[in-house]
């Protein structure tokens, strides 16, 4: 039995568009062993509404794979659990996807090297700042070149500060928050955009994170056309204090908020305020994806 456990991501961090991210101490942890059947047990509530049949996406991604990799099909039994809200910005289906990937390296002996599992999997996301993240652990910088499927990903120093995220109570689906972003940008536009997120890399790697949360908060690539569809947003920027700094988790509706550890206490305390939301402390999660082989059941 294939035990594995993905942690959850969050992407952007303000102006690392498609291109940073962070892999956070949240999980999809599966159970997988090869059956005659398909069956994909759900255990807890967030994977609670997931129906168990051929348009299950794990079981989809993973005849994707075998299809891709023109292997022989197999069927498998799985059991998973979640604690990664569905459709909230932390890349619940890049969690999925690694996973799907990582249960056909595994019973086919691919042995795909790290590398080649994030060109992979970037290819099918299009971009690489969920799955490099949550593959490698910690905050990554990443890009791909749509022409040549080119994937190149570098580890950046974690956040130090204490970190929030406020999760509000309704989803919002990827292609909706694309359809918002506008299809052309200004080149002096473009320019001051790439200037802060080369700031926000400087800053990471300086561990200056009074200059880190000016960049998170100064994005100009795509939070400005997404807030309107979160209303959170605004309502987190409104109460916390000048020594917290708020950005978009990936396309939304979850809000991430670094915050000065002297400070800490009195924002959480004004965040848990905020309706129709939960607020969790996580941190950055420094392994990425695990797998080992092992006898019996760990979740129940």
């Amino acid at each position: 039995m294939l035990y594995i456990k993905v942690p959850a991501s969050t992407s952007n961090l303000g102006p690392g568009f498609d291109s940073i991210g962070m892999a956070i101490n949240i999980y999809l942890e599966l159970e997988v062993e090869e059956s005659n059947e398909w069956d994909i047990q759900h255990l807890g509530e967030v994977l609670s509404e997931l129906s168990n049949d051929e348009n299950h996406y794990i079981r989809k991604m993973c005849e994707h794979f075998m299809t891709h990799f023109e292997l022989e099909h197999k069927a498998f039994k799985i059991i998973m659990y979640s604690d990664i809200p569905l459709a909230r910005g932390l890349g619940s289906s890049g969690s999925a996807l690694i996973a799907s990937l990582e249960i056909i390296n595994h019973f086919y002996q691919l042995n795909l090297s790290e590398e080649e599992r994030i060109r992979i999997l970037s290819e099918i996301e299009g971009h690489p700042d969920n799955v490099a993240p949550s593959i490698k652990g910690g905050i990554v910088a990443g890009y791909f070149n749509h022409a040549t499927n080119e994937t190149v990903t570098l580890s950046i120093p974690v956040i130090k500060w204490p970190i929030m995220v406020v999760i509000p109570n309704y989803e919002l689906k990827t292609e909706e928050a694309r359809d918002v972003l506008p299809d052309n940008m200004a080149f002096d536009e473009a320019v001051k955009a790439g200037a802060i997120g080369n700031m926000l890399v400087a800053a990471l790697f300086a561990k200056n994170y009074s200059i880190l949360g000016k960049m998170m908060m100064n994005d100009l690539y795509h939070e400005q056309y997404r807030a309107h569809l979160v209303p959170h947003f605004k309502r987190v920027k409104d109460v916390i204090t000048d020594n917290c700094y708020a950005f978009l988790s990936g396309a939304g509706p979850s809000i991430f908020i670094v915050c000065h550890p002297d400070y800490y206490d009195e924002n959480r305390f004004n965040l848990l305020k905020l309706p129709d939301c939960e607020v969790k402390s996580i941190e950055p999660d420094q392994e990425g994806v695990i797998t080992f082989e092992k006898d019996g059941h760990m979740l129940n």
